[in-house]
């Protein structure tokens, strides 16, 4: 699974909420449920999104199965989004002297399309 396929499984909403409370405890599904105020279904079916990538792992404890953050893969989802940050020109947004393919037509550019 690439970074960018980590990182998507990462920021979408409820994801990112399972993943933000697994980070300070494990949980099993049900508790995730009652805290997060939505079905233990919904949040079955994210777990499993999450368990199939490798971001969450689970432990069985008496009948439950309680889950916890896989920190180091998800620490190289986040590092590889800061590296490209990092790496990238920081770049002015310049309205009069855009170079983008469809600068002619771009509704943002003002008067210039007054002509």
């Amino acid at each position: 699974m690439t970074d960018l396929e980590l990182l998507h499984i990462i920021t979408m909403p409820t994801r990112y909420q399972i993943l933000m409370l697994l980070l300070n405890h494990h949980y099993c599904g049900k508790a995730l449920s009652a805290k997060l105020g939505i079905s233990e279904s919904a949040v079955s079916q994210h777990l499993q999104v999450l368990k199939n990538c490798g971001l969450v792992t689970g432990l069985r404890i008496d009948y439950q199965m309680h889950y916890q953050v896989n920190k180091d893969l998800m620490l190289r989802a986040v590092n590889a989004l800061c590296q490209a940050l990092s790496e990238t020109e920081k770049t002015h947004w310049d309205q009069e002297n855009c170079d983008c393919e469809f600068a002619a037509s771009c509704s943002r550019r003002g008067d210039s399309r007054k002509s």
